[in-house]
C-alpha cells in the first residue's frame, strides 16, 4: 500500500514540474474584443499579429513572466507581461489591461 501511495505522488509532482509549464508557441485569437486578431508565435522566435485587413511581422523573445516584441518596421522592442490562466494566454497591454486569448491549433510551421 505505501508504494502505491509514493507512486501516486512522484506522479503528481513530476505533473506539477512538468505538466504546469505553457507553451506559447501556436497560433492564439484574441477573446472579449470587437474585432477579430490573432498572434502566432513560431518556434524560430518569429511572430505575427494579424487582423482582417493587415499582417505584422514580428519577433519575439521570452524573458520569465515577459514577452519582448519588435515588429518589423519599429526600431523599439515593446515588452509585455504574460501569464497563463488554464488555457488562457493573457497579455497586459501598455495601459494595463489584460488581453486574454484561447489557442487554435497546438503548432505553427516555421515560416
Amino acid at each position: 500500500m505505501k508504494k502505491y501511495h509514493f507512486g501516486i505522488l512522484l506522479l503528481l509532482l513530476l505533473f506539477l514540474i512538468t505538466g504546469c509549464k505553457k507553451n506559447i508557441i501556436g497560433k492564439w485569437k484574441a477573446l472579449d474584443t470587437k474585432n477579430e486578431y490573432y498572434y502566432i508565435f513560431n518556434a524560430d522566435k518569429t511572430c505575427s499579429y494579424e487582423m482582417a485587413v493587415a499582417r505584422l511581422d514580428c519577433t519575439y523573445e521570452i524573458h520569465e513572466n515577459k514577452i519582448t516584441i519588435l515588429y518589423k518596421g519599429d526600431t523599439k522592442e515593446k515588452t509585455y507581461e504574460y501569464r497563463f490562466e488554464k488555457n488562457t494566454l493573457i497579455i497586459k497591454d501598455d495601459t494595463g489591461k489584460d488581453n486574454k486569448f484561447t489557442k487554435v491549433n497546438r503548432t505553427v510551421e516555421s515560416k
